[in-house]
């Protein structure tokens, strides 16, 4: 039976009653499992070659060296299972995520003990290496991750391993958790059709290429393509990062997303991305924006909250009656 096949196993055993699990994590000392790595069972092959020359030669040094890197071996055991136990751990989700991209979390780890807590390493369910962190004594540190996320919906990280093999490399300290963090993952922006003509219920015409400059209505973050005179240079100062001043014009056009403007040849999927595309269109471009879906009607609105709510609803349509 190989090793990926023993893990697998211990690893439903270990999971057997498990379900997403409410936030923060702390890993008592119960769920935190400790064996030598591939360098420790060398150690100890080597370990034992010596003790059975040191009997057989009858070397008092032997014995001494045996000896003295099996008490190091042991205490080795001590500190990676000292590593993990008691640390506390939570996720959430950062950032948009598109089908066929990346979807990114938070991963927030704090120390309430006294020592260091180093090298502490997040696998997924496949043994890929997500992130490697230290935590300070008594501190908390934050770090990143990110999994694929290949169709839109709900998207949860699944059962992660945190693991730890300092100080040495010799033993491997690990458990198991799997956090109740779901991401939504809105559809991916395609298809080629360009913008309906004739926005709005009155027929106002194509929205224009730019916000209004009239009034402000707000922050938003950068992306790509916007100008330079849109950047607000005095957040940025501040240390918030990188945002775009929001402008909005009152005789700017509506723009209405209807879902019966496509054909309904047109598989499903393909629809609402050719939708989702639209919506970061009108998004980018500051248009005040309606959807119109066979089941919900978002808008109108023109602030990024609204933009993202339509996203939201292309992501979740149609997966909830199918639960």
């Amino acid at each position: 039976m190989s090793t990926a096949t023993l893990r697998q196993r211990f690893r439903r055993w270990a999971t057997r009653t498990r379900t997403p699990e409410t936030q923060p994590i702390q890993l008592p000392q119960r769920r935190v499992y400790v064996l030598p790595t591939r360098a420790g069972l060398a150690l100890l092959a080597t370990l034992l070659a010596m003790l059975l020359a040191s009997i057989n030669y009858n070397l008092s040094l032997g014995y001494g060296l045996v000896f003295l890197l099996g008490s190091v071996f042991i205490v080795h055991i001590l500190h990676s299972w000292r590593t993990l136990t008691g640390l506390q751990l939570s996720l959430s989700p950062s950032g948009e995520a598109f089908a066929g991209g990346m979807a990114q979390w938070r991963v927030e780890l704090v120390n309430e003990a006294s020592h260091e807590r180093p090298a502490v390493r997040l696998r997924d369910s496949q043994g890929r290496e997500l992130m490697l962190t230290d935590v300070p004594a008594g501190q908390h540190s934050e770090a990143f991750i990110a999994l694929p996320c290949p169709q839109r919906g709900v998207l949860q990280p699944g059962q992660l391993s945190v693991e730890s093999t300092q100080p040495l490399g010799w033993i491997r300290a690990w458990s198991y958790i799997e956090p109740d963090a779901p991401a939504v993952i809105y559809p991916a922006p395609d298809g080629e059709r360009p913008l309906p003509e004739g926005w709005g219920d009155n027929g106002e015409g194509r929205s224009r290429e730019r916000p209004g400059q009239d009034d402000f209505a707000g922050l938003r973050g950068f992306q790509p393509g916007d100008s330079p005179r849109q950047i607000a240079w005095k957040q940025l100062a501040q240390g918030r990062g990188l945002l775009t001043k929001q402008f909005a014009s009152a005789g700017s056009p509506a723009c209405v997303l209807d879902w019966n403007m496509l054909p309904a040849t047109l598989p499903l999927e393909e629809r609402i991305s050719q939708l989702a595309r639209w919506v970061l269109q009108t998004r980018h471009s500051g248009a005040r924006t309606t959807l119109l879906l066979p089941d919900s009607q978002t808008g109108p609105g023109e602030d990024a909250a609204h933009h993202q709510a339509c996203l939201l609803r292309l992501a979740l349509f149609g997966l909830e009656r199918s639960r």
